[in-house]
C-alpha cells in the first residue's frame, strides 16, 4: 500500500493523515529524526527511510498564518486578474495548511494551485549545509489544466469526487510532511508512493513525486522580515524517472526533461521520459 492510498479515499477536512513507511531522498541531514534510516545513492542523495509517525494525539500549530498574507499578496500581483477560493482546514494538526486555488483565466488558462501555512515553521535543514538559513522556510504549488473541477466557493471537501480531490490532498500531504517527520523538503527531493510506487491517482501510472525550483517570480519571496520563502513546484513522477534520479542525480534528469519539454501543466498521462534510460 501506498502512502497515498489513503488519500484517494478522501478524508473529510477535519480529518488528519496518517503516514505510512515512506522513503525521502534529500541531501544529508544531521538534524533527522533519530528513528530514520539513511543510505546514499549511486547519484549521491542521501535517502531517508522514515517509519510510521508515532501517535501523539492532536498537536495545536505552534503558529498560524505567519506568511499567509504577504504570499497571498505576492500571487495575486504574480497571477493578477483571477478568481481565488481557499481550502481552510477545519482543525489542524502541528500546522495548520490551507490549499490556495486560482482559477484560470483567459491570459493564464490553467489552476495555480499552492499552499500557505508549510512556512510557518522553519524546516529541520542539516546544519552542514551552506547558506543554510536560504532554505528554512517553503511552500508548494502546483498547476492544474482548466478542465479540472476543484469545486466552487464554499463546497465542502467530501462533495468533491476523489477523481478531482487527490491533488489538493496531496498538496496538503506534502506540506506538512517535513514537520511531521522532522526533515526538509527542497529542489530535486524526490518521494515514491511507497515501496511499489503505488498510483497517485486513478488512471495514471505515476507513482511519486519529484520537487523543481522555477525561476524568476516562482523561485522565492523574501518576506517583510527578512525570510526567504521558497516555492517548490510538484513534479508527479514515474518510478524509473526517480530511479534516474538516484542513480544519476537531479541535473542529469532536468536535462531530459528540458529535452522532452516537461508541461508545467500537470498531466497524468504524459509520457515516461526514462522508461527506456
Amino acid at each position: 500500500m501506498g502512502i497515498f492510498d489513503k488519500l484517494l479515499k478522501k478524508k473529510k477536512a477535519e480529518e488528519l493523515f496518517e503516514a505510512e513507511d515512506t522513503n525521502v531522498d534529500v541531501d544529508s541531514d544531521d538534524d533527522i529524526d533519530e528513528d530514520t534510516e539513511q543510505e546514499v545513492s549511486p547519484g549521491g542523495s542521501t535517502i531517508y527511510k522514515h517509519d510510521e509517525v508515532k501517535d501523539e494525539g492532536w498537536r495545536a500549530p505552534q503558529a498560524y498564518g505567519v506568511f499567509a498574507e504577504e504570499i497571498n499578496e505576492y500571487f495575486s500581483k504574480v497571477f493578477p486578474d483571477r478568481e481565488e477560493f481557499v481550502f481552510h482546514e477545519i482543525i489542524s494538526d502541528l500546522v495548520h495548511i490551507d490549499v490556495n486555488i486560482m482559477r484560470p483565466n483567459e491570459t493564464a488558462p490553467y489552476y495555480f494551485v499552492y499552499t500557505t501555512g508549510m512556512s510557518d515553521l522553519p524546516m529541520h535543514v542539516p546544519t552542514e549545509i551552506e547558506d543554510r538559513d536560504k532554505y528554512l522556510y517553503g511552500e508548494l504549488f502546483m498547476m492544474m489544466p482548466d478542465t479540472w473541477n476543484p469545486g466552487s466557493t464554499g463546497e465542502l471537501s467530501e462533495d468533491i469526487p476523489d477523481s478531482e480531490y487527490w491533488p489538493i490532498d496531496l498538496i496538503k500531504y506534502f506540506a506538512r510532511f517535513p514537520h511531521e517527520y522532522h526533515t526538509w523538503l527542497g529542489w530535486g527531493h524526490t518521494i515514491p508512493n511507497g515501496p511499489e510506487y503505488s498510483p497517485l491517482c486513478e488512471g495514471s501510472d505515476m507513482g511519486g513525486i519529484i520537487l523543481t525550483q522555477l525561476g524568476g517570480d516562482l523561485e522565492a519571496l523574501t518576506a517583510s522580515s527578512g525570510e526567504r520563502i521558497n516555492f517548490y513546484m510538484i513534479v508527479p513522477a514515474y518510478k524509473e524517472e526517480i530511479e534516474f534520479k538516484l542513480e544519476h542525480g537531479m541535473d542529469a534528469l532536468d536535462d531530459i526533461f528540458a529535452e522532452k519539454n516537461l508541461p508545467m501543466i500537470i498531466d497524468i498521462n504524459r509520457g515516461n521520459y526514462c522508461i527506456d534510460k
